[in-house]
């Protein structure tokens, strides 16, 4: 028997409702009152005592097979570890993103206090990946590398995919602003930002910006698909992060000039004519603004952006994947 743990409750659909038509029991262990989108840290580590995990109580037999979604995963080993929950035949941990030195080294502690033979992971990104075998300890056949892929809400109608001049940026996790904002000082087209209430951006200085935070997903990807070329700078440290956005980018057929990162170029491929190196504000200005004047540049990424959703297209289902990895032994 599969059974899938959520700490929010109608996160991660395509792999959710994949599952559920196989035959997995979800079980929501997030707070009740579970609001959408970006999550402080303080409001995460609260979720991870809430009451909600007592719904796993009896939930499942030695003999079956358990995904968990999110940071409940660690309260949830915790307790088998204790044997208040009993130890399934296999667990894959799934969706625990990390953008931080410290806080990696805390979890990577606690992975190994905590792990058991039959538990794995599915990594988002190589780096992830890497760091579970190499830091963690963990065996590479128990660590299954997944191209996050999801259908997002929110996808604009192609009459609105249309080129309005200016450039677009959005995001939350691992997001340099202040080097975009340093490279695009001195580009005159309008910059148009989407991002979390919980990043820093300061646009004082920059009277051709214009900041959205926290808006619906439709009008996220409308101001995206309106764009003429998308910017992703990213910063030198995190694993998965990005990809959300990539997602839009590609389906809009959007030029994309992003930071060089293992995450997007396990995506776009290492020879995408868009990437700049890590913390140069100077190489991502003139790549943006080469993409803003020069329209066969700007034709060439589009081509790589849409031969390399047609490769994602090609791709077996996220559910199928993840169905894959849960059964194995």
């Amino acid at each position: 028997m599969m059974h899938i743990l959520l700490s929010q409750a109608g996160s991660y659909r395509d792999v959710v409702d994949h599952l559920r038509q196989r035959g997995a029991q979800v079980i929501s262990v997030g707070p009740a009152s579970a609001a959408a989108g970006i999550h402080s840290k303080k409001s995460i580590l609260k979720s991870m005592f809430s009451p909600a995990l007592l719904r796993a109580r009896g939930a499942w037999t030695a003999s079956d097979r358990i995904l968990v979604v999110g940071w409940q995963s660690l309260p949830i080993l915790a307790m088998i570890r204790l044997g208040i929950l009993p130890r399934p035949k296999k667990l894959l941990v799934m969706a625990c993103f990390i953008h931080g030195q410290r806080a990696r080294r805390i979890v990577n502690r606690a992975w190994r206090w905590l792990r058991f033979p039959g538990m794995g992971f599915i990594a988002f990104s190589q780096g992830e990946a890497r760091n579970l075998i190499d830091d963690v300890g963990m065996e590479a056949a128990d660590v299954h590398f997944h191209l996050w892929r999801q259908t997002l809400d929110g996808q604009a109608d192609a009459t609105g995919i249309v080129d309005d001049g200016f450039i677009f940026s959005g995001g939350f996790s691992n997001r340099d602003y202040a080097l975009l904002l340093r490279a695009t000082r001195d580009i005159d087209v309008p910059l148009c930002i989407v991002a979390s209430a919980h990043n820093q951006i300061d646009v004082a200085d920059h009277p051709h910006v214009m900041v959205h935070r926290d808006i619906a997903e439709q009008e996220f990807e409308a101001l995206l698909a309106r764009s003429r070329v998308v910017a992703m700078p990213l910063k030198n440290q995190g694993e998965a992060c990005g990809q959300s956005v990539l997602l839009r980018v590609l389906r809009n057929g959007k030029p994309l000039i992003a930071t060089r990162h293992e995450a997007i170029e396990a995506y776009l491929g290492r020879d995408y004519g868009g990437f700049v190196p890590q913390d140069d504000a100077d190489a991502m200005h003139s790549a943006l603004l080469r993409t803003l004047q020069d329209a066969d540049f700007r034709n060439t990424l589009g081509n790589q952006i849409r031969q390399a959703n047609e490769r994602l297209e090609r791709s077996s289902s996220p559910g199928e994947e993840i169905e894959r990895f849960l059964l194995s032994d």
